[in-house]
């Protein structure tokens, strides 16, 4: 069986020499090679493009069987995000309108973090904005009865632009019910080196200039801009510090690779609005953690605000709505 390498060499904080618990509001735990029930993982709605994403983030060209083995099972990540105290936030993603697949729906993501109540501080459900009435009823359905703390959208692969009117009633109803967004932000690897991108047209749909003008007409929505965002970093992180409602996180990238602007905002002027994300598991968790222990330079105070102040005081409530007790945690504010 192909298994990649852990980097432990890079991070040996676990959580009883770092003091503190993390909070990763952004990784696809979801992506399993075997279930705890038994039942076999599923990849998200990617499928064609996962194997060239392989080849972006880790320079492996792999057949599927390989790809598959390399992915850890349900008691491989829970085991390791214990290990080094991360409490996650796994999002569900469908995209039937842009990639004709479902198979990372909401059920299926419901059902790991309720297997983990330990490990998980609640989810992200995922509706398809084309399906109109149908996505505002699962919408619904979905911040009402499951509690979802919000919603993820990768809009290149649904195929939508986030100031499309046809979106705005569900940007509302989402509002209403104190919910946020997740909305991705600039380059993705998806498709990265195949011709015509594998048919992603990144930049039409990702553009932060959207999303600002989308916190304009919802000032109660609150939105976070993900990833570094680029080729428009400082153009995300300036709607980030004009809009009060907006937030961002660190995921996608490894840190070592972040722009200088972005590392510039996250010690200083942003220093209450980012969030950490990992990325989970095109990053493995030690990776990404090791690489901003020792490849970044953070201010003192920083690494805490980024790994869990900025989350609990931007998403607490969300939360504590998805069930989760966080009493442990207001010693540490």
């Amino acid at each position: 069986m192909y298994k990649p390498k852990i980097h432990d060499e890079l991070w040996t904080m676990t959580l009883e020499r770092r003091g503190y618990p993390i909070i990763d509001v952004h990784g696809h735990h979801g992506i399993l090679e075997k279930l705890s029930t038994g039942e076999k993982g599923r990849l998200a709605p990617n499928t064609k493009l996962v194997l060239q994403l392989e080849k972006y983030f880790r320079h492996r060209d792999l057949n599927m069987d390989e790809y598959l083995s390399t992915l850890p099972t349900e008691e491989e990540m829970v085991a390791v995000f214990k290990k080094y105290g991360v409490h996650a936030t796994p999002v569900a993603w469908v995209a039937p309108y842009g990639s004709g697949d479902t198979a990372h729906d909401n059920d299926y993501i419901e059902a790991l973090v309720k297997r983990h109540p330990d490990v998980f501080l609640g989810w992200w459900g995922s509706v398809d904005p084309h399906f109109g009435v149908v996505a505002l009823e699962e919408a619904e359905k979905l911040l009402r009865d499951k509690k979802v703390i919000g919603f993820k959208f990768m809009q290149a692969i649904q195929q939508f632009r986030v100031n499309d009117p046809m979106c705005y009633p569900l940007w509302e109803l989402i509002a209403n019910y104190n919910g946020v967004v997740q909305f991705h932000g600039g380059y993705t690897g998806q498709g990265t080196g195949l011709p015509g991108g594998g048919g992603v047209k990144v930049f039409k749909y990702t553009d932060p200039l959207d999303m600002d003008e989308v916190a304009a007409d919802f000032p109660k929505l609150r939105i976070i801009i993900m990833h570094a965002c680029d080729p428009w970093t400082e153009v995300a992180n300036l709607c980030c510090m004009h809009k009060g409602n907006v937030y961002r996180e660190t995921s996608g990238i490894l840190p070592r690779y972040m722009p200088e602007r972005m590392v510039y905002d996250i010690n200083r002027r942003l220093q209450d609005k980012f969030m950490f994300g990992s990325e989970f598991p095109y990053f493995p968790l030690e990776q990404i953690l090791g690489s901003h222990e020792k490849e970044v330079t953070y201010r003192e105070g920083i690494r805490e605000k980024l790994f869990y102040k900025n989350a609990l005081s931007i998403l607490g409530d969300r939360f504590e709505n998805a069930g989760a007790d966080l009493s442990p945690w207001k010693g540490l504010m």
